[in-house]
């Protein structure tokens, strides 16, 4: 009989083991279903109006604008999924950037440059939508290009799966979304209101040491090349180094031509801002778009505008130093790639030319209703792969990145036959329960033509070697005789998750168990691209872009409520402090205030800046991403205590500053008595 009691003992702790396991199971069911069980739909629908009747002037025309899209503080951000944090305000602005372009007699287009984690198809609707009656733009030559940054807002993309699980909270939110749409439109109507004479030029300069391979492993296998035997090296080697640049100059009213502005694509991870963080942020892309800025000349007729967007970034990081991640090496590989863009503009000076070609074609497909004929391999429906869940190489959680199956690369070694191929499915067969239109399902594929600059933007993350050979298959298309630039840019007008070769899907990385829809996605992409180009060759022009649109999406609101009619007092709390800072910041000042309410503080406004106390004349100000705003607490006798941090001071000689927190729509300006 005493020998019975320890088995029973055992029996009890094996049964509350599982006990345990089971609560945690349907404790993360319960939570994954509870949107789809509780939210409310909101039907968004388009009907996109013809646009103004193209100007006949003859001549090269292009505009540029910049506008802020900082959203309200307290938003979910979009990314990190779970290890995201709601914004407690920015470190530096989001902004969104547009370029209009126009060749004689060709098709108008729109440029935009987006400091946002991914695009959205119902987003690209939305503005078309609105710039339909104030601009000659269609809905064909518009295309949001975006910097992938992981400190954006989430909960404005097409899909319930990526509005749920891409950000830390679940639900589309309408007022987000109606923000970002109109001002993103507002910054396309300015930049074709401002639209004049152009010359322009492109070309392209190769940059290394500023980013990594995250995957090399998975990489070395499109080579057959030992995966064991990667080392740092290779990861510096492996990846895409082009940097390629759209150069706008603009003929001002004395006749004579200035900077204006640039496009640029690169290769990077918007990564170098780790998870957990909470102000917005647009990571590295902040300081490579300010950095042309001294590069294009002093003295200009108007705001010089540089927008930098991504190209194949998909196992492409920032190379930070191991252990200091953070603001610090954003800015350090930020400024290094602001100055490589630098070199290259000042090398398009002898390139400017008064010829513009401009050529569009956009091709929506639903992969769900396409045939078989046209699937080239790709799976009838999307499943999420468990090393989604163990997070991107340098992104690892304990323990979950550490878990059997949620590891990086734990292929499925049995049952490989299905389309899914070697993918360890996230939930196994629980994933059915989600219906096929959960997740994106509908793609805009564009093909753009800049002169000789061909531009293939995609909703897919695109890793190294996919771009390679998409890039390979539509510059067999072009015609002979021209030395065409291709670049493809990732998670233009929406988001589908990641696009690997095969070679690499079988590794079953984080970036092969983020391919949706298996591993022949790279074939249909590849040869969509193709044959998309091939009909923009042959006809000058494609326009499968349907005007009517309906999107019903889970939804919920996370914009904080505004009392618009209510004038709010500022007040001082804590007055300018010196604080030595951390590794991954360097050393700051500080000043606690009590204002108004976050949803009455509207972020997109210029707000902070520091002055010298002898003439009152700017130092610096909330556009250089050296001053932060931080909510302490949202409910101070009704309103936010916020803190102010201004990074990288000067040395204490070099005079006495003020602190303005600048006047809003309804509060005061306050300004700090003079320090150090």
């Amino acid at each position: 009989m005493q020998l019975s009691k320890p088995r029973r003992s055992g029996r009890r702790r094996l049964a509350m083991v599982f006990l345990v396991l089971f609560g945690v199971l349907a404790a993360a069911l319960l939570h994954t279903a509870w949107p789809f069980l509780t939210y409310p739909r909101e039907t968004l629908r388009f009907q996109v109006p013809e646009p103004l009747p193209p100007s006949g002037s003859g001549q090269p025309l292009a505009g540029v604008a910049e506008v802020d899209i900082t959203p309200a503080i307290g938003l979910p951000k979009f990314g990190y999924s779970a290890w995201a944090k709601n914004a407690d305000g920015f470190r530096t602005r989001l902004k969104a950037r547009a370029f209009y372009l126009h060749g004689p007699g060709q098709t108008p287009m729109a440029l935009v440059q987006l400091d946002l984690g991914a695009g959205s198809l119902p987003l690209h609707y939305a503005v078309a939508e609105r710039i339909a009656a104030a601009t000659d733009v269609p809905a064909r030559g518009l295309s949001l290009l975006v910097t992938h940054t992981h400190s954006g807002p989430g909960q404005y993309l097409g899909s319930d799966f990526y509005n749920t699980f891409g950000a830390n909270a679940a639900g589309f939110d309408p007022a987000l979304f109606r923000f970002l749409s109109e001002r993103i439109s507002e910054a396309v109507i300015r930049a074709y209101r401002d639209r004049r004479p152009a010359r322009v030029a492109t070309g392209q300069r190769e940059v290394w040491g500023l980013t990594r391979n995250r995957s090399v492993q998975a990489w070395a296998r499109n080579h057959n090349l030992d995966p064991d035997k990667m080392g740092e090296d290779d990861a510096l080697r492996a990846v895409n180094p082009r940097m390629t640049m759209l150069r706008i100059d603009l003929r001002a009213d004395d006749g004579r031509y200035y900077p204006a502005g640039a496009l640029t694509l690169f290769s990077i991870h918007g990564t170098a801002i780790p998870a957990f963080t909470r102000p917005y942020h647009a990571d590295v892309w902040h300081w490579l778009s300010q950095g042309l800025g001294e590069h294009s000349g002093q003295d200009l007729p108007w705001p010089f505008v540089h927008g930098a967007f991504q190209a194949t970034h998909a196992d492409n990081n920032p190379a930070w130093h191991p252990d200091h991640r953070g603001d610090l090496e954003a800015r350090r590989i930020g400024k290094a790639l602001g100055d490589q863009a630098g070199a290259l503009f000042n090398d398009l000076e002898p390139d400017l030319a008064p010829r513009l070609r401009t050529t569009a074609a956009s091709r929506l497909i639903d992969v769900l209703a396409l045939p078989e004929e046209q699937r080239h391999g790709l799976c009838q429906r999307a499943v999420v792969g468990a090393a989604t869940m163990g997070a991107a190489n340098g992104d690892e959680v304990f323990p979950i990145s550490y878990l059997p199956f949620l590891q990086e690369g734990w292929p499925r070694t049995v049952f490989t036959d299905g389309c899914q191929a070697e993918k360890q499915w996230a939930l196994s067969k629980l994933q059915l329960l989600m219906s096929a239109d959960t997740f994106p399902h509908r793609a805009l594929l564009q093909v753009l033509r800049v002169n000789d600059l061909v531009l293939v933007p995609l909703p897919w993350e695109i890793t190294l070697e996919s771009g390679n050979r998409i890039r390979g298959e539509v510059l067999d298309t072009l015609p002979a005789g021209t030395d065409w630039r291709v670049e493809i840019s990732s998670l233009a007008n929406g988001f589908f998750g990641y696009a690997v070769s095969e070679a690499e899907y079988g590794a079953q990385y984080y970036e092969g168990g983020h391919t949706l829809y298996g591993p022949h996605t790279l074939d249909f992409l590849a040869a969509q691209s193709a044959r998309l180009s091939e009909d923009l060759m042959r006809t000058g022009g494609v326009d499968d872009y349907p005007r009517e649109s309906r999107f019903e999406l889970l939804s919920h609101h996370y914009w904080p409520d505004g009392d618009p009619d209510r004038t709010w007092s500022r007040s001082w709390r804590r007055p300018a402090t010196f604080h030595r800072g951390e590794e991954d910041s360097g050393p700051y000042w500080s000043w606690r205030f009590v204002g108004e309410p976050p949803g009455d503080l509207r972020l997109h406004q210029p707000l902070l800046r520091i002055l010298r106390s002898d003439n009152r004349g700017t130092l610096v100000d909330d556009e250089s991403g050296d001053m932060r705003l931080r909510l302490i607490d949202d409910d101070v006798e009704g309103q936010g205590l916020y803190e102010v941090r201004w990074y990288h001071p000067p040395v204490a000689d070099e005079g006495r500053f003020q602190l303005e927190v600048r006047a809003g729509a309804n509060a005061p300006a306050l300004i700090s008595p003079a320090f150090p």
